[in-house]
């Protein structure tokens, strides 16, 4: 029936409990909860990661999110409450003999406890959109009423993409690396959008559960069914879920490098077109588009090469030191855009985006397409999960 799917039929089966719920309890009732519990969530999430503070990441985010959950509803109960008293005075109050505001009252408590089931649903949709269970999380991007509200409605608010991020145990690694003072930032916007363009068909989004959190991250196609996203974005995890077109897919590691933070992820079933890698260093002052999904979000962004080096650095553990080719970019990233490409006008892939500077505003730092080109070639043909290594630690 017009396209609906069980995820829909639920929703909608639940709005209905919602409005008849609405029209008992009135309008007022219905403000006050609302108001209260949804202020005290958006309150709480930005308050999140300085609630308790525990070294063991699961153990401080299982605490800090039962806080919030618990803190937000006791404030929606009571504000309830005092919606109730007003509420019960308009029928048995000094107001009852008011019958057209009293019918006015319970008529309009339907429309805000509509609001707020389909708020809910928005919110709920993109969550359960990006957790790493394939069936659930396709029959949910694929119901009807989520897609209309996502077309509907702007992205999800900037504090549940910070919440997420306080979530993820796998933050970017630390990049000590001397930058040259930014130039001018002037790009071409029309190379930078020609360059999305031709790239767009290879960007994926990658979620899963790791480490006791939930790890975002970026990622694109470089051959037939084959991923390249970072390593520290699927350290610790077994089920990498790629997301494209709505349609979820479990990949499957087939290398992991902590040193160069690379990783390559084999998908079944899995139809897209590769993007092609450059074959030769990409020059200087060189403006590419710089794509991924910082916060969840498809974003593209303007960059440009603003230096390129053979770099020593540490593994995604900080430890150690290795030599790699790194391209210096101006631009600015966010948390979500690890293992997301930096492409130039062709179409090409010059690198990958592994990290931003901690020093130096609008600076990000790729890792050069040779070492993916030569990665791809060790495993092209290989179908053997490797291990991803142990979970980062802030």
């Amino acid at each position: 029936m017009f396209g609906f799917n069980w995820v829909d039929l639920i929703i909608l089966f639940l709005l209905t409990i919602t409005v008849i719920e609405g029209l008992r309890i009135g309008v007022l009732s219905q403000l006050f909860i609302i108001t209260g519990f949804f202020t005290t969530l958006f309150i709480s999430g930005w308050l999140f990661p300085h609630l308790v503070r525990f070294h063991d990441p699961t153990l401080r985010t299982t605490v800090n999110t039962t806080l919030v959950l618990l803190t937000s509803a006791y404030v929606g109960v009571r504000s309830f409450d005092l919606g109730q008293k007003i509420h019960w005075s308009f029928r048995f109050g000094s107001l009852r003999k008011d019958h057209k505001l009293e019918t006015a009252e319970t008529v309009l408590g339907s429309l805000p406890s509509l609001a707020a089931g389909l708020i809910l649903v928005w919110l709920l949709g993109v969550a359960i959109g990006r957790l790493p269970f394939v069936g659930l999380s396709n029959s949910v991007n694929d119901a009807q009423i989520v897609q209309l509200l996502t077309r509907t409605l702007p992205p999800v608010p900037a504090v549940f993409a910070e919440f997420d991020s306080h979530i993820d145990p796998n933050a970017q690694p630390y990049v000590s690396m001397r930058s040259k003072p930014q130039a001018d930032f002037n790009f071409d916007a029309q190379i930078v959008q020609s360059a999305a363009t031709k790239a767009a068909p290879s960007m994926v989004r990658i979620t899963s559960f790791s480490c006791g959190g939930i790890v975002p991250g970026s990622g694109f196609v470089i051959a037939p069914g084959l991923i390249a996203t970072n390593a520290h974005v699927i350290a610790g995890s077994r089920r990498p879920i790629i997301k494209y077109n709505n349609a979820s897919y479990e990949g499957v590691p087939i290398y992991f490098n902590a040193l160069l933070d690379l990783a390559i992820l084999r998908v079944a079933g899995f139809h897209a077109s590769s993007l092609e890698l450059l074959s030769a260093r990409a020059k200087l002052d060189t403006t590419v588009a710089v794509l991924g999904y910082p916060s969840g979000n498809y974003q593209i962004r303007p960059g440009i090469i603003r230096d390129t080096r053979a770099t020593a650095g540490t593994n995604i553990y900080n430890l150690g030191s290795f030599d790699r080719g790194v391209y210096v970019v101006q631009a600015s990233v966010d948390y979500g855009s690890s293992g997301g490409p930096i492409v130039t006008e062709n179409g090409q892939a010059a690198g990958i985006i592994f990290s931003k500077s901690t020093t130096t505003k609008d600076t990000a730092y790729a890792l050069s397409a040779e070492h993916i080109s030569s990665a791809l070639q060790r495993v092209k043909a290989s179908h053997t999960r490797v291990s991803t290594g142990a979970c980062m630690v802030e």
